[in-house]
């Protein structure tokens, strides 16, 4: 028999997994959230899992086991989409404020460089 916290712990990862495949870009805020309050789920089971496993317990980890990986891939994928969104924000204002102020990144020393040779 397998223990109701390694169930919840399988349908909450599951339901990770289904919310990372869905996730929109539109939606990213919701998407965010969501997986958030599945984590904290699964944070919350993970103190109730602790050995001794039966042999049908050992095989359903195994496939736990498995998804969490799947888990951690995706996750990472999250994370590069939302950190590379911030990196051409970051670069599109850059860019926005280049063009409003061009003379903002100029080296003002006061010298004067005289460009008739």
């Amino acid at each position: 028999m397998i223990r109701p916290s390694l169930s919840q712990w399988h349908m909450a990862t599951m339901s990770l997994l289904t919310v990372l495949d869905q996730g929109a870009e539109d939606q990213r805020d919701t998407t965010i959230e969501h997986v958030e309050k599945l984590l904290s789920e699964r944070d919350q089971l993970q103190p109730s899992i602790q050995p001794p496993f039966s042999k049908e317990e050992h095989e359903f980890g195994k496939e736990l086991i498995l998804l969490e990986k799947e888990l951690q891939i995706n996750l990472a994928l999250l994370s590069k989409d939302i950190r590379l969104d911030i990196s051409g924000h970051q670069k599109k204002m850059d860019s926005s404020n280049a063009y409003t102020d061009p003379y903002s990144q100029v080296f003002r020393d006061g010298t004067f460089y005289d460009k008739k040779k």
